[in-house]
């Protein structure tokens, strides 16, 4: 099986294949982080929480040399995996957020609901049966 370069989504809000992997050049650093800071992307920001939840984006911005590289790298995670695209322009990447929001969203509430369940958390809104309650006065 060909491995296919990575794909970016356009402001234009297409998906494209890119001719090559902006990070490519920096694959002989072993440290990630570094490879990532020496293609100039800088962390930006995430969306939900890494490892606290099962799926997050992080987020990685880019000013410097955008005449031939994306703007930002979007690596999306979870517990035992991570796929790399990327976006071409902010408006492109406020899309990229509001195509996944729905799904992390889910995966978090999910998660949350299940750790209830289980018993994992006290449910802080629970009002223990010993504790009088008045009703409101209007």
């Amino acid at each position: 099986m060909t491995k296919k370069n990575p794909l970016m989504l356009t402001t234009a809000d297409q998906w494209v294949e890119l001719e090559s992997d902006p990070l490519a050049r920096f694959a002989h650093i072993p440290d990630h982080e570094e490879g990532v800071r020496k293609a100039g992307y800088s962390e930006w920001g995430a969306m939900s929480v890494k490892d606290l939840t099962p799926l997050w984006l992080e987020i990685y911005h880019r000013t410097d040399g955008l005449d031939s590289d994306p703007e930002f790298m979007v690596v999306i995670c979870n517990h035992g995996f991570y796929q790399t695209v990327y976006a071409e322009s902010t408006p492109a990447m406020m899309n990229l957020q509001a195509r996944w929001a729905p799904a992390i969203q889910a995966a978090a509430v999910t998660q949350l609901v299940g750790e209830l369940e289980a018993g994992l958390y006290a449910a802080p809104w629970a009002v223990p049966a010993a504790v009088p309650t008045r009703a409101a006065v209007g």
